[in-house]
């Protein structure tokens, strides 16, 4: 077994990412925030919403590795006071690693971000990464920006905000109806990855999915990412050689994200 170590959700063999929270899945089942330290130690938050999931993971891997106590809640992490220096050399080290840093000395440009969504925040955060563009969100939330690379960062925009999601909304009923129908289907391929009306139940719905952006309250980047996995899925059983562990892997970690959303 493996789980995200953000969100908790455990996932069977065969799954190496979280469908939830797009991270690479460990080994161990994380903590939960009330069994950090003792229940008369204090606790100490660091709310990491701007991060990258990726340098999420990695922070998670150096407080593992030193031994400290540690949970997630969300992109929250809580540790105990008391590892607090502990806990800021890793976040420093962590901050390092996930992507090139702003030159303190540099002139900057802010981006007012208030209008964006959290996770439309993240996913041009991790854009400006891949692109190797310095950048940081400051205590308002506000984009900071190199203004050498305001040119860069202008595309980056542009090409970001022409990627908006122009496909047609899944209303609530409908929305409901679909998700409920796909887990009925995950959750009886988990069970038996030759079962026919399972296969034929995912056939019909996925389709559906992919076809209709995420209908209010439900995170963009999650209605992606089932459509990318559950289209997988769908593959696997179409190419009739897949190995049966595979099919029933990917179907129970599907069934418990899709469990969170019923």
């Amino acid at each position: 077994m493996s789980w995200c170590f953000q969100c908790g959700i455990q996932y069977s063999m065969g799954v190496e990412d979280c469908v939830e929270c797009g991270v690479a899945l460990v080994d161990e089942a994380p903590a939960d925030a009330t069994d950090v330290g003792a229940s008369d130690e204090d606790q100490l938050a660091y709310e990491l919403h701007e991060w990258a999931g990726e340098s999420r993971r990695i922070l998670d891997q150096l407080l593992t590795a030193g031994g400290i106590a540690h949970a997630w809640q969300g992109a929250t992490l809580v540790v105990r006071v008391a590892d607090e220096e502990a806990v800021d050399l890793a976040v420093a080290e962590a901050d390092d690693a996930g992507g090139p840093a702003l030159d303190p000395d540099a002139e900057k440009l802010a981006y007012e971000m208030g209008g964006w969504a959290a996770d439309e925040q993240s996913a041009f955060g991790e854009l400006l990464g891949r692109l190797g563009i310095p950048h940081e969100f400051d205590a308002e939330g506000d984009l900071l920006v190199l203004v050498a690379d305001e040119e860069s960062v202008e595309s980056a925009l542009d090409a970001f905000q022409a990627g908006a999601d122009e496909r047609p909304e899944l209303e609530g009923l409908g929305a409901n109806r679909l998700l409920s129908d796909m887990f009925v289907a995950c959750d009886r391929l988990r069970k038996d990855a030759r079962d026919l009306a399972g296969i034929e139940q995912l056939i019909r719905v996925v389709p559906v999915l992919v076809e209709h952006r995420p209908p209010f309250g439900i995170d963009g980047q999650l209605w992606n990412a089932l459509g990318e996995r559950t289209s997988e899925l769908v593959a696997l059983l179409g190419g009739g050689d897949a190995e049966e562990s595979e099919v029933t892997g990917l179907a129970g970690g599907l069934t418990e994200v899709l469990r969170n959303l019923t």
